[in-house]
């Protein structure tokens, strides 16, 4: 469990004893995770538990937030769905979990996938009377990618669906604009006109790699209900339709044992991205390479955004060196991606 003695970051709980929750959302690939990591690393004090939720059966992102997490019990994932529909039910026994464990938290931050709509993930801390009595939402707190928010913005959904990545400005409470080394500060000017044209109440903050003041997203008590029923009006109906229309969107997630050959892996990913790069909303692995030791490296793509390092810690002695991919975007071919990553295993003599 993570606790730094430190009073840099203001806590206020101004319902009793109510744990704060910290919801974070923004669409695939805008720093989420590494934000995460930023508070976990941060001088706080503050023992913090963590709820990941992806979209998609192999997990990469529990992997690199645990390791910031000293006791592995203090982050839940919730895999293979949305926070926000098919695994709902899962984010009540996790915020139910927690509320029973002997030890208790400071504050929870629960990441959801990039795809999620947060107004039924925070419609759960009203409708719920014991989650209600336990929990209160201090902050929803949104990353928009530079480079990419806009696009992703202005998508067209089919038969009225909500667009994720609106709702998820909409419902902020904070706006990091973040990766802004990305973009220009004419850029910069125009996606902060777009930003406060569907929410001009929320502050916006510019950041680079999810680096922010934690003074600023944590202990903020930002989240207004009221503010929340002018977006949604119908926002504490129990009987309203929540039409999330993924259609054509999946998730492809590969594991396969054994070194990887690099170059064979440039090159497979450089021409997947070179082909499909507007349809591959997002790529992440954690992998082994031949060659590098007890070294492990993770791959982080968005859209034709890549970036590629070690991780913050080593393959374990005796730990099974597996290798984990996952694609995340539209009309993915599952058989082209497991067979051309599979392909990149280095041969062996």
């Amino acid at each position: 469990l993570l606790c730094v003695p430190s009073e840099t970051v203001r806590v206020n709980v101004s319902e009793g004893t109510k744990i704060p929750v910290t919801i974070i959302t923004g669409f695939l690939g805008a720093g989420k995770t590494t934000l995460v990591n930023h508070i976990l690393r941060g001088n706080h004090g503050l023992k913090i538990a963590v709820i990941e939720n992806e979209f998609g059966a192999v997990s990469i992102d529990e992997a690199l937030v645990s390791e910031n997490i000293k006791e592995k019990e203090d982050i839940i994932s919730m895999d293979n769905g949305c926070v926000c529909c098919t695994v709902r039910g899962d984010l009540v026994r996790a915020l139910l979990q927690l509320k029973d464990r002997a030890k208790t938290f400071d504050a929870v931050i629960i990441e959801t996938t990039g795809l999620a709509d947060p107004a039924p993930v925070a419609f759960t801390f009203f409708i719920n009377p014991e989650i209600a009595e336990h929990y209160r939402i201090d902050s929803i707190l949104c990353l928009a990618d530079a480079k990419h928010v806009a696009m992703h913005m202005e998508e067209e959904k089919p038969d009225g669906a909500v667009n994720e990545a609106v709702q998820q400005v909409a419902f902020a409470d904070r706006i990091l604009l973040n990766k802004i080394d990305l973009v220009t500060e004419s850029e910069i000017e125009e996606l902060l006109k777009t930003l406060k044209a569907v929410n001009a109440s929320a502050d916006v903050i510019k950041t680079t790699n999810s680096v922010v003041d934690l003074n600023v997203v944590l202990g903020v008590n930002s989240f207004s209900l009221e503010k929340t029923l002018e977006t949604d009006p119908s926002f504490l109906d129990e009987n309203k339709e929540n039409k999330h229309n993924l259609t054509g969107v999946s998730s492809v997630g590969i594991a396969v044992e054994g070194e990887l050959d690099f170059a064979a892996m440039n090159e497979f990913m450089m021409n997947l991205l070179q082909s499909n790069a507007a349809n591959m909303y997002r790529s992440k692995g954690v992998l082994c390479f031949e060659g590098q030791g007890d070294a492990k490296f993770v791959f982080q793509g968005v859209h034709e955004q890549i970036n590629f390092g070690p991780a913050a810690s080593s393959w374990a002695e005796g730990e099974p060196r597996v290798n984990r991919m996952v694609f995340i975007g539209r009309n993915l071919n599952r058989k082209e991606l497991e067979d051309g990553f599979h392909g990149c295993l280095a041969k062996k003599n």
